[in-house]
């Protein structure tokens, strides 16, 4: 399962659970990722014409690397792993700054996140 849902401005995972993704593992029971979740999807028709391929953050269950590799190429992004299903809460966490970063004038943005010699 795929959880790329975003909790900001107040909301929470559902009660009991430390993030959303470890509430939509519980619910179906099998590997999960959260990935997208901090891109902004207005910008999925243009990340095509980035220089370089703009970072996906995802965490979750080794199981499904290959599907989260599969659809970050389709979609154009890199797939940058934060860690396992532990991490989610921490991948959500960084909407509000996300939001703020585009807010305060940028705009709404891609980054990346690679070594230097990648950029």
């Amino acid at each position: 399962m795929l959880d790329a849902t975003n909790l900001y401005g107040g909301t929470r995972p559902p009660a009991g659970f430390s993030s959303n993704a470890e509430y939509v593992k519980s619910v179906t029971g099998g590997p999960t990722a959260k990935a997208f979740s901090t891109n902004f999807a207005s910008l999925f028709g243009r990340v095509a014409d980035a220089r370089v391929r703009p970072s996906n953050l995802w965490s979750g269950d080794d199981e499904v690397q290959g599907v989260v590799s599969r659809l970050r190429l389709d979609a154009g992004y890199e797939a940058v792993r934060l860690g396992d299903p532990g991490m989610a809460a921490t991948q959500e966490g960084l909407a509000g700054p996300m939001f703020a970063i585009a807010q305060s004038g940028l705009g709404q943005f891609v980054y990346r996140m690679a070594a230097p010699e990648q950029l």
